[in-house]
């Protein structure tokens, strides 16, 4: 098991087991079995966020609202690079926003 400095938690690979109060270890992503399931999830938030017919128009679309280059999207989307947090909590509300407006319209 390892003890990390900044937390009272002690992680252990693939078991979680509650701490004297109860509570349950924070998922470190260092142990996750497949690395790049954050990439994927983010890649299809993206496409959920602004529909499109292609990669080049989503990135289009996606690169206006969030104030980033036309390759950084592209980056995402083929899971080359890593989210900021501000750009996952942006596409996020997008997405619910999209999930709404679709059960709206029918």
């Amino acid at each position: 098991m390892t003890h990390h400095a900044a937390s009272s938690f002690h992680c252990s690979q693939g078991h979680s087991s509650p701490d004297q109060y109860g509570a349950l270890p924070v998922k470190n992503p260092a142990y996750s079995k497949d690395p790049c399931a954050n990439r994927r999830w983010f890649r299809d938030l993206l496409w959920r966020a602004f529909p499109a017919q292609s990669e080049r128009e989503l990135a289009e679309k996606a690169s206006a609202v969030l104030d980033v280059s036309h390759r950084q999207v592209i980056n995402w989307l083929r899971e080359e690079h890593d989210p900021k947090l501000r750009y996952i909590m942006a596409v996020l509300a997008l997405a619910g926003a999209e999930i709404v407006f679709r059960r709206i319209e029918g």
